[in-house]
């Protein structure tokens, strides 16, 4: 859906739209993989919020490096950038705004089909809040010393060009 509606916006055809459901399918074999050997870290508090804030850090550092490169992403991180490049509204907020709506339909979810709230922590809560304003604030730190471009919006528009009806401009 959210794809569809970056696609509308846009009114044209963007490969990387689409690519991005690619890369989210090998974002979710990926944390099933890795989901194997994390559960075998040690599980003490003091260490739950070392990875926590670790992974928030590593996290949001690579989502900003993926927007400046204009690589393609999951969906859940391109529908925020495409939308904030689209509307011209910044990006911090539009991220920010999007994982709280996101979070809030997934604690109505968990009460109305389950009865019970689940596989929401404090560390989903917090990422909802600030991962937005973490990654605007990087993008925009970043962009003052690094020069990025997008190879792969080149690769993908040259690819496309093969087939009128799906030319990327």
């Amino acid at each position: 859906m959210l794809v569809v509606i970056l696609l509308i916006l846009a009114k044209q055809f963007r490969p990387s739209y689409v690519f991005s459901f690619v890369v989210g399918i090998g974002f979710g074999v990926m944390l099933d993989v890795h989901g194997l050997w994390v559960t075998q870290l040690p599980d003490l508090l003091a260490l739950r919020i070392c990875y926590l804030v670790a992974s928030f850090f590593i996290l949001g550092f690579g989502i900003s490096l993926s927007n400046l490169c204009g690589l393609p992403i999951i969906p859940t991180d391109l529908f925020p950038r495409e939308f904030s490049l689209l509307t011209g509204l910044g990006y911090g907020k539009v991220k920010t705004s999007f994982d709280i709506l996101c979070l809030a339909l997934t604690l109505l979810l968990s009460f109305l089909v389950l009865h019970r709230l689940t596989a929401i922590g404090i560390g989903t809560v917090l990422c909802a809040f600030f991962m937005g304003k973490y990654v605007a604030f990087l993008n925009e730190s970043l962009r003052q010393h690094v020069r990025f471009e997008s190879v792969c919006q080149k690769q993908l528009s040259a690819f496309f060009a093969h087939w009128p009806l799906l030319r990327h401009k």
